[in-house]
């Protein structure tokens, strides 16, 4: 393993040019190739910080052979630093070596203590891009684990948010409230090229056409009253990065319009003006109505909607996951650990009944609060176990405490069932019997029975 690679053709040279560089580099490791296989060869195996390379690798080829050895090296690890020598120096070469992701270009002959301090910075530079990527890498892979779930949706939800991060194209999230439309589109942005931009986040908020304009778009000073200064906008503030916009379905159509022009021509005309600012973002949508419906009233317009759904993900309800809400509580829990020293670590046999017996209308949000809640009260009574009387439903908030099993919950659904089927038969136990598929004495049974 080295750190610094020496591609030239001309052993002699290579070998008095290590023989030059190695005191003045170290604690820096070289070696060098002086053929165009060793050299990949090499480059894979090393994954070298620093790569010296001549342009003229093959005499048939020329200089081409160089720029192409460039080209193919930088497409397997981009993190390394580049670092051309020729003796066919021009400066139409140097400006084409350095569009291709050069860091340098050098002519020969070349001052050994120059190329030392120029390797020396190119090192630290690599260095730093690595730590970087890491770093990226990591958040982003913490990011997509937040997405909890162990379950056939949640993988295949996982699976299309890769997907349209690989593609960048606009991407639509449909999903009810408290499903994880903000994440999803977290996870989209850390997950893409553009992760080392700016995720930015927009909800109209029901404002009116000027101020969801001047916000989108920015605004010339003077452009109407109270514009006492210019302002940027938030597509531009995501240039090189992406724009999020949630609820995309409360845009005033005004700016909808405008929008097309955003995704389309990947440009912006900040109000009051006649020029237009260029802008490469990703751009994702959210919306949680139901989007036929909304295209049906005129609500969301059609060219619009056609525009920005190349990707539509739907995000699926929590009822619709069921098999993920043990995992999500566990989550929820070491989160209260780790960041607020709340010391509650499991939840009884009954409370997960409870929780897998409910349908969250409030989706995972409402499951996080919950549970949250119900560790708090946990601690406060100096437990580290959540018992069914510290789990507090919002839509349960007349009832208090959610404490009865799973057992008394069927029961008191079949009651409900039973006493619809003898509604509906007027009373007649024996024909409501029938339908329901029981015996009269069964139904009988279940009618008389009181759930406390």
């Amino acid at each position: 393993m080295s750190d610094i690679l020496l591609i030239d053709d001309d052993g002699d040279l290579l070998h008095s040019l290590a023989r030059a560089l190695s005191p003045k580099i170290a604690p820096l490791t070289l070696c060098g190739v002086s053929s165009v296989d060793k050299a990949q060869a090499t480059f894979r195996s090393s994954g070298p910080k620093v790569v010296v390379v001549d342009l003229c690798l093959d005499e048939k080829r020329g200089v081409e052979s160089g720029f192409a050895m460039l080209e193919e090296l930088r497409s397997i690890d981009a993190t390394a630093r580049f670092i051309v020598l020729t003796g066919h120096g021009s400066r139409a070469h140097g400006v084409r070596a350095l569009s291709l992701g050069a860091a340098s270009f050098i002519e020969k002959p070349v001052d050994p203590l120059h190329l030392a301090a120029v390797i020396k910075d190119a090192a630290i530079q690599a260095d730093l891009r690595r730590d970087h990527n890491t770093l990226s890498q990591r958040a982003s892979a913490q990011r997509a684990q937040q997405f909890i779930g162990i379950g056939n949706a949640a993988q295949r939800l996982r699976e299309q948010l890769a997907f349209a991060a690989a593609t960048r194209q606009p991407v639509l999230l449909v999903g009810e409230t408290g499903t994880g439309k903000g994440l999803c589109a977290r996870i989209i942005h850390e997950s893409s090229s553009v992760a080392n931009g700016r995720f930015v986040h927009y909800q109209p908020n029901f404002g009116g056409a000027d101020l969801v304009q001047s916000e989108l778009f920015g605004h010339v000073k003077g452009a109407f009253t109270g514009a006492l200064e210019a302002r940027t906008g938030l597509a531009v503030e995501a240039h090189l990065g992406t724009l999020f916009i949630d609820e995309i379905d409360e845009t005033p159509k005004e700016v909808q319009i405008r929008l097309l022009d955003l995704i389309q021509e990947r440009r912006v005309r900040p109000v009051g003006s006649d020029r237009h600012r260029s802008v490469e973002c990703q751009f994702i949508a959210a919306t949680n109505c139901d989007i036929d419906a909304a295209l049906l009233s005129g609500k969301v317009r059609r060219d619009l909607f056609h525009r920005v759904a190349y990707n539509v993900i739907r995000i699926p309800p929590l009822r619709e996951r069921m098999e993920d809400v043990a995992e999500l509580c566990s989550a929820t829990l070491k989160r209260l650990q780790e960041n607020n020293r709340i010391q509650v670590f499991h939840l009884h046999e009954d409370v997960q009944s409870i929780l897998s017996a409910y349908d969250w209308p409030g989706n995972v949000r409402e499951l996080q609060a919950v549970v949250e809640n119900a560790a708090h009260r946990a601690r406060y009574a100096n437990r580290t176990v959540i018992n069914p009387q510290d789990i507090h439903m919002a839509s349960s908030c007349d009832r208090g405490p959610v404490s009865r099993s799973l057992h008394d919950r069927i029961e008191e659904l079949k009651r409900k069932l039973i006493q619809e089927a003898v509604a509906e038969c007027r009373g007649n136990h024996l024909q409501a019997a029938k339908i329901l598929g029981v015996d009269r004495g069964t139904l009988r049974r279940v009618l008389g029975r009181v759930v406390s």
